[in-house]
């Protein structure tokens, strides 16, 4: 029995019938788990709950309180803030953001709790509890004061006087963490409109990292209602163009979107929770499976153009598009499970989506497809597109002319150019994460230029015994220690309770400057702690830096705005200073969330790097076992790996860094471009074996297949494109070099794949799973 005939059953047989049923009834399953899916708005999302830095973490959260903060500078227009407007404006927002949900904590320059001695007592007093204390002596008190304050200086007061910062700590309680952080980003954020309208001089930016989850699930909701509605108004102006057919392009609708809801849904009965990467996957399938299924439409309409009914059409499109579809969605299901490897959850969880979406998109494309293709019109007349494919003749005839030329320039230009790929550095940058229009990123990086953001290392020094952070031997490391980090470049200041033990010492000896030093005794230096504690005002305790039973004290770093690469080069230069001068006795770990992103960041890159090296392997045996031919199997990487490589190189050129998020283009982009080359491989072996000369196999190729596959690639490139304007800056690198890699091998398809197998493949394999006929045979086989 002619084996092209066996995929009749797909549309005619009664079998057909019970497998739409089912598949439908599958998807349609699957869909009712979207009731479970939702948008993560928690930082967290991207580390394993068993990650080892996650857990540490997690463990300085629960020594200290929280440091889950909103950090708000302010700067006034005329560049002075020690005036009774700007001070006033601080002290009332300070107020205002105490009634904020889930505030437990506000710092700011008007509620500091300044201490000064009076005799043998300690008083401490805000340096504003009231807006009519704004006397012009009063004001010059705090200018004073506040310079010579190194709790003040460099973390809520700039050195040069020009800014200052409001720093709310927030306190969630963790029942429904989308709904909190949205709670405290929407109140801030109504706060600050309202006193922008009251204080038009005054700037104000906003940062901090409940800030910073509030972006993420911000920019994950702008893509989701933004970029999908432009994707399907694109699929139904493509299907127009090209296909003349608004019918065609409902067809190609309805399969994206029961496969993405067959996806979605299946991802939410398994738990997952679309985040600002995995947001980008409906996207992604949205231009793999209108990508897929242009072959199937192009071939149809070519068939009819012809003459031959609609029907007979629609059987010799399955026909000859069968396998090539098959194989190409599996190597693309292969493509993406290969970012099971991600160290990074939503990076899985993307891979994982899509594929789910090309495995729907394959089962309906074989049941549901068909048989909407057999019940809508095609047109019979050629449009621009057509016209434009009509003429790749000349094309075909000009590379089989210039085939070797084409070798001898191409091939070296690509390995030159893929050479440079590894030259690209390992790096990420968490401000980086978001695009440049995010408000968040636009005010973290001009706070960054005055004080230190979300860019923190927090050092944990402890030993065994409880009261144990007053002994004199803690207390000078602890100063050594500060001491040589004030000292780093990347340090813009230090936070601590040392200044104010020091500070303490001085104060209980008549505030003589020269008593400004660490107590001679535990005892001492534990009694005047206990005394500065009793004395501060309410929501002002200092278990943001010492436990509660004072065996160990938190050390801050505030750090210049680093990269990834930055950011640990200063971790380990730390770790082997410490080294060297840690006394055995003192325990010291160090964590915040800009360490754990840098660590998930590096590891998730080469983890993404590993899985894609699998894939390379395993989607060359499927190649291998397809054709039936080791020898095709590998000649076919050229044509695939070399464009991913070679956008690598380019990519070198033009930005040079690999972040987490672009790591796992090359699994993504091998598994989507092999469709193409399997298509052209297809047809080529397919003349070969029925007789044709190498040559004439070509021009067959170009005039069957190549129309299909220019449309495709361009679609997808488009498709990537539109990813590329995404709010969420590693899916907008990630659209734009995934695009890139496909169009370099689109013109590898045209141009080098054909001069490739007219050099080395000029017979057919000896075996092979093809034994297509041409159109003629397989109308009279029927």
């Amino acid at each position: 029995m002619n084996k092209g005939i066996k995929t009749d059953w797909i549309i005619r047989s009664g079998a057909s019938r019970w497998l739409l049923a089912l598949v439908l009834l599958l998807t349609l399953a699957s869909a009712a788990g979207l009731t479970r899916m939702g948008l993560a708005s928690d930082y967290r999302v991207f580390f394993d709950d068993d990650d080892r830095d996650l857990q540490r973490l997690e463990q300085m959260l629960d020594t200290y309180s929280t440091t889950d903060n909103v950090f708000i500078m302010i700067e006034p227009g005329d560049g002075r803030i020690y005036n009774p407007r700007t001070l006033g404006l601080v002290h009332e927002l300070t107020r205002a953001l105490w009634r904020a949900p889930h505030v437990s904590r506000v710092d700011s320059l008007t509620n500091f709790p300044y201490s000064s001695a009076d005799g043998d007592d300690i008083l401490i007093e805000e340096f504003v509890y009231e807006l009519d204390e704004l006397t012009q002596q009063r004001i010059a008190l705090i200018e004073t004061a506040a310079s010579g304050e190194r709790d003040l200086v460099g973390n809520l007061l700039s050195a040069d006087g020009r800014y200052t910062a409001i720093n709310a700590t927030i306190r969630l309680p963790g029942i429904d963490h989308k709904a909190e952080v949205l709670a405290v980003t929407g109140a801030v954020d109504g706060l600050i409109r309202s006193f922008e309208a009251d204080y038009p001089d005054h700037r104000f930016s906003v940062t901090g990292v409940v800030e910073m989850n509030g972006a993420f699930f911000q920019a994950a909701k702008k893509d989701f209602v933004t970029l999908i509605p432009l994707m399907i108004l694109f699929v139904l102006i493509s299907a127009g163009l090209i296909l003349r057919s608004p019918a065609a392009g409902g067809a190609i609708m309805v399969v994206v979107v029961l496969a993405l809801l067959g996806s979605l849904g299946l991802a939410g009965w398994l738990g997952i929770q679309l985040s600002a990467p995995s947001v980008s996957a409906p996207i992604i399938m949205f231009t793999v499976i209108v990508a897929s299924a242009i072959h199937i439409l192009s071939y149809i309409q070519r068939q009819i153009r012809s003459g031959v009914s609609r029907e007979e059409a629609v059987l010799q499109s399955y026909r000859r598009n069968l396998k090539p579809i098959a194989v190409s969605h599996i190597t693309t299901i292969i493509g993406f499970l290969a970012m099971n490897f991600s160290d990074s959850p939503p990076f899985r969880d993307l891979g994982n989506i899509v594929a789910l979406g090309v495995l729907f998109s394959l089962l309906l494309s074989l049941t549901v497809l068909p048989q909407l293709l057999l019940r809508i019109r095609f047109s019979s007349r050629a449009t621009g597109a057509n016209r434009l494919l009509d003429r790749m003749a000349p094309l075909s005839d000009w590379v089989i002319a210039r085939r070797r030329p084409i070798l001898w320039l191409m091939l070296p230009l690509s390995l030159g150019l893929a050479a440079l790929s590894p030259q690209n550095q390992l790096d990420d940058d968490l401000i980086r994460y978001f695009d440049e229009s995010q408000p968040f990123r636009a005010d973290a990086e001009r706070i960054d230029r005055h004080f230190s953001g979300i860019y923190t290392i927090d050092y944990s020094l402890s030993v065994p015994e409880q009261n144990g952070m007053f002994q004199p031997a803690f207390l000078q490391f602890l100063e050594q220690f500060e001491a040589w980090l004030r000292q780093q470049p990347e340090v813009f200041t230090t936070a601590s309770p040392l200044h104010r033990i020091k500070d303490l010492n001085r104060l209980m000896n008549g505030g003589d400057q020269a008593f400004y030093h660490l107590p001679g005794d535990a005892t001492t230096a534990a009694q005047q702690f206990l005394l500065y504690e009793m004395s501060l005002p309410f929501g002002r305790d200092v278990t943001h830096q010492v436990s509660f039973d004072k065996s160990s004290v938190k050390l801050t770093a505030r750090l210049k705005n680093l990269s990834s690469v930055g950011l640990i080069a200063f971790e380990e230069r730390v770790e082997d200073w410490l080294r060297q001068h840690r006394p055995q006795a003192i325990g010291i770990y160090h964590s915040s969330p800009a360490v754990i992103f840098s660590h998930i960041g590096q590891s998730n890159i080469v983890s993404l790097l590993e899985g894609a090296s699998l894939a390379f392997v395993v989607i060359s045996l499927t190649l291998m076992l397809v054709f039936r031919s080791p020898y095709i199997g590998l000649l076919s990487l050229i044509p695939n790996m070399l464009p991913v490589a070679a956008a690598f190189g380019f990519w070198y050129l033009v930005n040079g860094q690999i972040s987490m998020g672009l790591a796992g283009v090359s699994a993504m982009a091998i598994g989507i471009i092999v469709d193409d080359t399997v298509h052209f491989l297809y047809q080529y072996v397919d003349g070969l074996k029925r007789g044709l000369s190498p040559e004439d196999s070509v021009r067959e190729t170009f005039g069957k297949t190549m129309g299909g596959i220019l449309i495709s690639s361009l679609l997808l490139v488009v498709g990537f494109l539109l990813l590329s304007t995404s709010a969420f800056e590693k899916n907008a690198q990630m659209g734009m070099l995934t695009g890139m890699s496909i169009v370099l091998a689109l013109i590898f398809d045209l141009i080098l794949l054909p001069a490739l197998v007219l050099t080395f493949m000029r017979r057919a394999p000896a075996v092979a799973t093809l034994q297509f006929r041409d159109d003629k045979e397989l109308n009279n086989a029927k």
